[in-house]
Formats: C-alpha cells, structure tokens, sequence
C-alpha cells in the first residue's frame, strides 16, 4: 500500500522532514517514490513546503496519508486523553480489615507452659549460692 509520510532527515535534536510518496513497507529513512515536500519544527512558524497537485495525484492512486503527515496539517483525528497515573497508596490511605474476634466460648485451650530454657528459675540462684 501506499502511503504519504514524513521521512526524519535532521541531525540529533535538530528535526527536519521530507514529506514523501513511499510503500508502507519501506524503511523510515529509505527509499521514496517521489519528494512531495519538506517540513521544518524548529521555526516559528512551522516551516511547511508542499507540492499539492503532486499529493492529489498519489491520493488518487490510492496512498493513504499517514497520521503524521495529516498532524502536520492539522487534519489528524483527535486523540482520547492520557488516563492519570495511579497514585501510590501511603499508609493513611490504606484501610485496614477488621480482625474477627473468636466467640470465648469456642476457645477452651489451656495457657501453655515456657519450656525450661525461658522459665525463669529462682531454684538456680538459690542453689548456687548455698
């Protein structure tokens, strides 16, 4: 398929275009079927030099124009709006679940004991000091 597209030519942060004829299949920098015009970002104004007869006659061969092109035209369909980033939850913000308490009833274990290691032995002391 044809299209009508921009073709990136400009240096590292110094953008300029060619508005050309190309198979969509072709490289963004390769060959073209014909220079239909130029466009510069970096004036003020935009800078844009087109060859009009020249774009009818590929529209009518069937090209489709491409979206950056028909930006640069100002024809581009609107684009819907970025949806907002999410927030990070802080910890205010954090709700937290309400623990469920046990009926006492249900619950009928018996305290458990310290092991040996972690009783507290006032029988030691007092064995060691006699």
């Amino acid at each position: 398929m044809l299209k009508i597209r921009l073709m990136r030519i400009g240096g590292k942060k110094k953008p300029f275009y060619r508005v050309v004829a190309v198979d969509e299949r072709a490289k963004r920098t390769g060959g073209y079927l014909e220079l239909l015009g130029t466009y510069n970002p970096l004036t003020e104004p935009h800078e844009i030099n087109l060859k009009q007869d020249r774009i009818d006659y590929w529209i009518k061969q069937g090209a489709q124009m491409s979206e950056g092109f028909l930006r640069i035209l100002g024809k581009a369909p609107k684009r819907p709006p970025r949806k907002p980033k999410k927030e990070k939850q802080s910890s205010e913000k954090k709700v937290e679940k309400p623990v469920m308490e046990k009926d006492p009833a249900e619950t009928t274990e018996e305290p458990k004991e310290m092991p040996a290691t972690e009783r507290p032995s006032d029988e030691s002391k007092d064995e060691g000091s006699s």
